[in-house]
């Protein structure tokens, strides 16, 4: 039987206590520090009714105190339910009226963010905390298949749905990671992610476990590549996790000399690293109902085009199956369905829903059960799977799981709103909505609605754009047409006002060569982010504009300035001597009419010097 993880984190503690166990800007733990924080608090939750199958939610940023407050409920025999402070306090409330957590912990200042049972402040209640003289773990029989927290991922009925792990799944998730990748007490690994994306599961347990440090890097640059590579070369982190939008960008540097091993996982991988990298890069798979990670393949350097999901980690069984559950022959798609002990409980007061997703396994022990994931893949001969898509309408936007209806739920509950759908478009989430009939101002509903949006979702499940339309199209059978939806792009406006200089114009061509839109005309009042821009790609244009006129830029600018012309503005503040700006670029433009007759007698020129 596989050991529970807050006993794994307590043996580090006894055999290593003086072994920092979290790092981060504002002070560390070790291990000792950590057990006998944890232990306290979980007394304090059991004195509050805190045991097996009762759920704990933890609203709290990634600190140390998040990192106490999870072990201690997983101590207290609880399962704990991950709360982000700073997704919006609308879709918090509603996750907290689903879970109806017995306690919620928080350090937050205000009001309670919705319906608990019990309200526990970290601040507020610190002595009541340290009161509790023991600094051992309470005596908690707590069994594999009990809870060990719950996450709530988009919902396809317009609201989040929580997936249910038990211990087991987690066990399995931590044992086979410690082996595949030799985590030990002289790793240091990172924790990125926010508390509500399973991604922190995956960070935080295997590295406590194992006696590794965990470290965490403040909100600044946390998602800006440069300044991540800078953070883990500084911290000497041996083992990191990057979503693949980010790990795709970091690809693109040069990497830190402490790093062994980097995982992504999350969207489709498009990049391997350069050859002679010194690190290994593994690209997983994994729905939050299959704990985190269900496959996982080595990408080798230089590595062209999509590399595959791979091989089912340890615990876990992957197969395809056709519409009638069958098993298909391999190198043909079917649906990949997943079973093992990696699998979730289903999903939390939804027994309907987790009827429909978790289903008998037509291929297994009696009993068993198979997770459908709705996700297309081909299984070669070796048991290497290839991902090629979703059935349904469920999306991948940069890392994040998006359930299109749950987006259009949020857009419908505008009062001037009558019918809403979410399609994607190049990369981009946009919103298309039927106003309220007898609506005479409806050229400012889009933005009104957008900013509705951002009070309910969190910032990736906000649609780039919204536009409006008559009627939502539909198919024979009553579906939203989303072929029929029309083209997202905003129509280019009656007068364009085009570079007004060379410095313009050279800002407008890496402008639009990073949005992908180098057909579009040059206006410089486009907004950045309504043609699709996001902070990555703000990170990336920021830095081809520093390496074009040796300016120091930094990224925030490119994320503040979003029009051609407010960008621009900021170049010419920062330049480092008057008329350099121009100068440079008016070398570029010197360059760019040269034939290619002219660039070879150049170089030829070059090569006799």
């Amino acid at each position: 039987m596989s050991v529970l993880i807050h006993h794994r984190v307590a043996a580090q503690a006894a055999a290593r206590p003086d072994a920092p166990a979290v790092v981060c800007a504002v002070g560390a733990l070790n291990y000792r520090a950590l057990d006998e924080h944890a232990n306290r608090l979980a007394h304090h939750l059991v004195s509050l009714g805190t045991g097996p199958e009762s759920l704990v939610a933890v609203h709290l940023p990634r600190s140390l105190d998040s990192v106490v407050a999870m072990l201690a409920v997983l101590k207290a025999g609880g399962a704990y339910l991950p709360l982000d402070p700073a997704q919006p306090g609308a879709r918090t409330a509603r996750i907290l009226a689903d879970a109806a957590p017995d306690v919620l912990v928080t350090d937050a200042p205000g009001d309670t963010p919705g319906p608990v049972g019990t309200t526990l402040h970290l601040t507020h209640d610190a002595p009541a905390i340290a009161a509790h003289p023991e600094v051992t773990a309470p005596e908690v029989p707590v069994h594999p298949d009990n809870l060990a927290y719950v996450i709530h991922t988009s919902g396809s009925t317009g609201a989040p749905k929580g997936v249910m792990v038990p211990h087991a799944g987690l066990a399995n998730l931590v044992e086979w990671h410690v082996d595949r990748y030799g985590v030990g007490s002289g790793d240091r690994t990172s924790h990125l992610a926010a508390l509500g994306f399973d991604a922190t599961v995956w960070e935080v347990w295997p590295t406590l476990a194992s006696g590794a440090t965990l470290h965490l890097p403040s909100e600044v640059g946390r998602t800006q590549p440069e300044q991540l590579l800078r953070w883990l070369t500084a911290e000497g982190i041996t083992v990191a996790f990057l979503p693949t939008p980010l790990a795709a960008e970091v690809l693109r540097l040069p990497g830190p000399s402490s790093l062994r091993t980097l995982l992504t996982g999350g969207d489709v991988l498009t990049v391997a690293p350069a050859p002679g990298a010194a690190y290994e890069l593994v690209n997983h798979y994994g729905p939050t109902e299959a704990t985190v990670v269900a496959t996982a393949a080595t990408v080798p350097a230089g590595t062209p085009g999509v590399p595959p999901i791979g091989k089912p980690i340890r615990g876990v069984r992957v197969r395809l199956l056709d519409d009638d559950a069958r098993p298909v022959p391999d190198n043909a798609e079917g649906e990949l369905c997943i079973s093992g002990t990696g699998l979730a409980r289903g999903y939390l007061g939804s027994p309907r829903l987790t009827a429909e997703r978790f289903t008998p396994d037509p291929t297994g022990p009696a009993g068993g059960r198979v997770y459908r994931t709705g996700d297309l893949a081909t299984q070669l001969s070796d048991g290497t799977v290839h991902f090629h898509g979703r059935l349904d309408d469920q999306v991948q936007l940069r890392g994040f799981r998006v359930e299109p209806a749950e987006v259009a739920a949020a857009l419908s509950e505008h009062p001037d709103v009558v019918n809403a759908a979410v399609a994607v478009r190049s990369g981009l989430l946009i919103g298309y909505v039927v106003p309220r009939s007898g609506r005479d101002d409806s050229g400012d509903l889009p933005e009104a609605v957008r900013a509705h949006a951002a009070v309910l979702l969190p910032q990736h499940m906000v649609p780039a754009r919204v536009m409006l339309l008559e009627e939502i199209p539909v198919t024979l059978h009553g579906k939203v047409d989303r072929n029929a939806l029309p083209d997202p792009l905003p129509a280019v406006p009656d007068v364009v006002v085009g570079p007004r200089d060379a410095v313009e114009a050279m800002v407008a061509e890496t402008w639009y060569e990073v949005l992908e839109l180098s057909d579009r005309p040059a206006h410089v009042h486009d907004d950045f982010y309504v043609l699709g821009g996001h902070s990555l790609l703000a990170h990336r244009l920021a830095v081809r504009l520093r390496d074009l006129f040796g300016t120091r830029l930094p990224l925030h600018f490119a994320l503040t300035a979003p029009t051609i012309a407010e960008l621009t503005d900021e170049l010419r503040r920062l330049e480092p001597a008057p008329g350099h700006l121009a100068e440079v670029a008016e070398r570029h433009r010197q360059v760019a009419q040269l034939s290619d007759e002219d660039v070879e007698a150049l170089l030829a020129q070059l090569g006799d010097a």
